[in-house]
């Protein structure tokens, strides 16, 4: 999807591909009626931006009464979004500590900042248990934030965090 009006200043888009920017995001995550798009929905199918062949969340807010897209972060015209598909939550924050644990050893403490868009996913999936278990046997202690800077892009829909090994 190619992002073919915006105003950045406001982190608006108001439209996709030369359409009305919510319908044309309803039709690509496949339902029939812009009424549908809710905070899950956009936690649940969030867009992300390529740089450098990476991919970042570039997360919806809320769509407003005239089909526009407010996004929590930076947007701009010309830039092609991708709508994504989670992976595994827990799986992947499982092989996170592996890693961690791998470089570190076991975190004697973590200070974690985790993205309430996150938070809003794992409790649609319901595996936000699974999730509190994994924190816990980390010793992770945090709070939730509205995304993060990562290389001077603010992304969300992130976990990140300071591990501090034994």
């Amino acid at each position: 999807m190619v992002v073919t009006e915006a105003s950045p200043s406001q982190r608006l888009v108001t439209e996709i591909n030369g359409e009305p920017a919510g319908r044309e995001y309803a039709r690509a995550v496949g339902l029939s009626d812009i009424e549908e798009l809710t905070p899950l929905v956009f936690a649940t199918y969030p867009v992300v931006v390529r740089l450098g062949g990476q991919p970042y969340v570039r997360s919806i807010q809320k769509v407003n009464p005239d089909e526009s897209l407010t996004f929590f972060c930076a947007i701009d015209e010309g830039i092609v979004l991708t709508v994504a598909r989670g992976i595994d939550i827990v799986e992947n924050l499982e092989q996170a500590f592996r890693d961690v644990r791998r470089a570190v050893g076991p975190p004697a403490l973590v200070l974690g900042c985790d993205c309430i868009l996150r938070n809003i996913e794992c409790g649609q999936k319901n595996v936000k248990e699974a999730i509190g278990r994994i924190f816990m046997e980390n010793n992770v202690i945090g709070f939730a934030t509205y995304g993060e800077q990562f290389n001077a892009m603010h992304v969300n829909q992130t976990f990140t965090g300071v591990a501090i090994g034994g």
